[in-house]
Formats: structure tokens, sequence, C-alpha cells
């Protein structure tokens, strides 16, 4: 065999073993939504998430492999073009028949809250009520593209995280199934059964954070991301209002001072961080503020994939509350 005829083979295998390993039947841009979707295609088939543990998806670039599998997916679950922009020029090669766009759905305009970064006083609404948070200094400069993302045409400040709300959720659980058995006909009884079990467990896991939550209810808190209002509203909690601060980068005693003042000011009991924050943030922070820190995981990095991922991924962000509104 010649170097050259052994070399084409070997290509061929490579592009082929390439295009088998980016063979994901639905795909999803994050991963709570691929909690959904892998909760309803138990047994059916399998779920891939797009943007990795750790990455989020406001700066999100597509690799290659990531077009790859959008292009051969059976089905594509995304958010919309204000939060999951990186997929924005993509979707369009698909066949709209097999991408659920949760923006565009039959009644979801209707549940759409907008972020609350002002929970004050009329002169809280200073130069910066684009939506951002009401502390402005150079430590959030940062964010800026990241809250222009969550706005809609419309220039409302909408919180595009809907995974948090479970009467969203339960729609796009009901809407992917309805996919599921266009295109898996003979795996429509299980795609039933995973169906009612989603929005049996839904309901119990409802219940059961209501009664986990009722003690704290009343528990004033802060985060740094205002990712939780569909939670908050679900389960009746009192988010105080949001900081914008680089996880990454230790606030400066100005920031500091700021926010231990609004702490005082609001008696806030919790101040909620999420994974990316660097020690270093949360230890200048527990020390600068008479106030407990507790973690908040939007992208549900520590939970798996799989029948009742969703449900799990609820309970895991009411465990953090309780964690920290109960001391």
């Amino acid at each position: 065999m010649t170097a050259y005829s052994f070399r084409k083979i070997w290509l061929a295998g490579a592009v082929l073993a390439f295009s088998a390993g980016a063979q994901a039947n639905i795909v999803t841009s994050v991963k709570p939504l691929g909690f959904i979707a892998s909760s309803i295609a138990e047994g059916v088939t399998d779920v891939e998430v797009i943007v990795p543990p750790g990455a989020s998806p406001h700066d999100y670039n597509l690799k290659p492999s990531d077009v790859q599998k959008i292009n051969s997916a059976d089905l594509l679950l995304w958010v919309g073009k204000d939060v999951d922009g990186f997929l924005a020029k993509t979707v369009h090669r698909i066949d709209g028949n097999k991408v659920i766009e949760i923006a565009e759905m039959d009644g979801v305009a209707e549940l759409l809250i907008e972020s609350e970064h002002h929970h004050h006083d009329d002169e809280e609404h200073d130069a910066h009520e684009h939506g951002h948070s009401h502390k402005h200094g150079p430590h959030d400069v940062h964010d800026d593209k990241h809250e222009q993302e969550h706005q809609d045409e419309n220039g409302l400040n909408v919180n595009w995280h809907v995974w948090y709300s479970p009467k969203i959720s339960a729609m796009v659980a009901t809407q992917v199934a309805e996919k599921l058995t266009t295109q898996y006909p003979n795996k429509k009884a299980q795609i039933e059964k995973n169906l009612q079990n989603f929005d049996r467990t839904l309901q119990l896991q409802n219940e059961k954070i209501r009664t986990q939550l009722a003690p704290v209810k009343e528990r004033g808190f802060y985060v740094f991301h205002d990712a939780y209002g569909y939670f908050n509203q679900a389960y009746g909690l009192k988010q105080k209002g949001a900081f914008t601060i680089n996880p990454l980068v230790a606030p400066g005693a100005k920031t500091l001072a700021e926010i231990k003042a609004e702490i005082a000011e609001h008696h806030v009991s919790c101040l909620f961080a999420e994974p990316q924050f660097t020690p270093k943030v949360i230890e200048s922070l527990s020390k600068g503020a008479a106030v407990k820190i507790g973690r908040l995981d939007p992208m549900g990095d520590s939970v798996k994939l799989g029948r009742d991922s969703y449900v799990n991924f609820l309970q895991s962000t009411a465990d953090s509350y309780f964690h920290c509104l109960s001391k």
C-alpha cells in the first residue's frame, strides 16, 4: 500500500469518526435546558449541551464541532437571540421544524419578567437606570455587554433565565415531547410516560420546595447576577437587589463600603455568589461585611443530565438558598 493511499484511507476514517462523534440528537444551548430535554428524552435519544461547564453563554463562540452537532441535530432547543446570541447565525441553516426557540413559544411572552436591579427609592434611579446595577463604579463596567444582550427589541430589560420558571419549563417540556414524538413515532409511549413523569415530579417538587423555604421567606438577600427572578417568584423569596462585580477580581475598598452600607440598610442575611467567583472575592466579601456568603449555580454544573435532572436542579438551588438563609 502506498503512503498516499494509506493516508487517503486514514483521512476517510478520521472524517467518519468525527461525524459519528458529533452525532447528537437533541442539542441545547445551555445545561439547564439540557435538564428539561433529557428528562423527556430518557430512553429515546441523547442530549448534548453546547456551552461547557464554567463558560458563559454571554460571550461564547461556537467551535466547528458545535456547528457540526447543530447541523446534524434532530432537535435544537435554545432561548433566543437575546440571550443565546452565539446561535443566531447557525440556527437558520436548520429545518425550522427541528428548532424550539423558547422566546417565540406561545404563552411565554406573558410570563416573562424584567431583571430587577432596583429595589429602591426614586433617588436610586439615576443615570444608570438602563437595567444596570444601581452601584456603578469601575468594578462593573465589564458587564455592560451582558446587560445589553438581555434587552429585547423594545429595550425592556427581560430576565431571560427562563429555565428557573417552573411554568415556562413545563411548557418547554411539552413542546420537546411533541417534536420528539413526530421524529420518533415508535417511541411515542416512552415519550408520553416521560412527560407525565416530568409534570408529576415537578408538581411534587414545587410543593416540597415551598415547604422547605417557607421558614426563610422573609429573609432578605442580594445576588451578584440577577438570574433568579423566576425562582424567587415561584417560591416567594425576598431578593433585595443585585450588585455587579467582576467574579475574578476582589472588590476594592470603595465597592466593599457600598456593599456593606446596602446590607446594613436593607437588613440583608445573605450575599449569593456563583461558582466562577474566586475564593479571594468570597473572602474579601465575607470579611468586609457582617453577612453570610452563599453560593448559587444558575447553570447547574453539579447536576447530571437525565431523568429528573430538572427537578434535581431546582432542588439544588433551593438547598443553596436554605443553607445560607437559615443560618
